[in-house]
């Protein structure tokens, strides 16, 4: 349905649906927008994590902890309780 189509003898709830209808589109358009967006991103995200080598990802954690050593050690922590947990028998 267009505008053209709306003449002023139509009812209040033709031009309601008709103006929801608009707004409909223009969110899904949006939201369009934005998959395509992430979508993007991600295959770009992921295709440098699968240029990455392990020793680049281990310098690279090593940095990290070297600027963060509090959080380096409460990820550690963290990441050796739940391994002993899954592997305790």
């Amino acid at each position: 349905m267009t505008d053209e189509n709306l003449t002023p003898e139509a009812s209040p709830e033709v031009c309601s649906a008709a103006d929801a209808l608009k707004r409909a589109k223009a969110e899904l358009e949006k939201a369009q927008a934005f998959y395509e967006s992430v979508c993007q991103q991600t295959t770009e995200r992921l295709q440098a994590v699968r240029e990455t080598s392990i020793g680049d990802a281990l310098d690279g954690t090593l940095k990290a902890v070297r600027r963060h050593p509090g959080a380096g050690l409460t990820i550690a922590a963290l990441v050796g309780f739940f391994l002993g947990r899954l592997f305790r028998r």
